[in-house]
């Protein structure tokens, strides 16, 4: 009987899964930077501090996924190796 996986494991994963999670992490960069700009153009229109924290909290998310995607690809490029 085969154990499933609960989750994605880095240390674990094939280079299909890492490639999987490369497409998947960027279109969550995709979503998060459109998310990020509507953000920034409502802030320009309403100068509200709602949308400023959402700003700051947006950056940090992308900072974020931009650091987990250098980690993936260098995951990508042990495993091509």
């Amino acid at each position: 009987m085969k154990k499933q996986k609960k989750g994605f494991v880095l240390a674990e994963a094939t280079l299909a899964e890492v490639n999987k999670q490369l497409k998947v992490n960027l279109f969550v960069i995709v979503v998060v930077g459109f998310v990020l700009g509507s953000n920034i153009v409502h802030f320009m229109q309403e100068k509200n501090v709602f949308y400023a924290v959402l700003i700051a909290a947006m950056v940090i998310a992308l900072f974020f996924v931009i650091k987990s995607r250098q980690v993936l690809k260098l995951k990508q490029q042990e495993l091509s190796k």
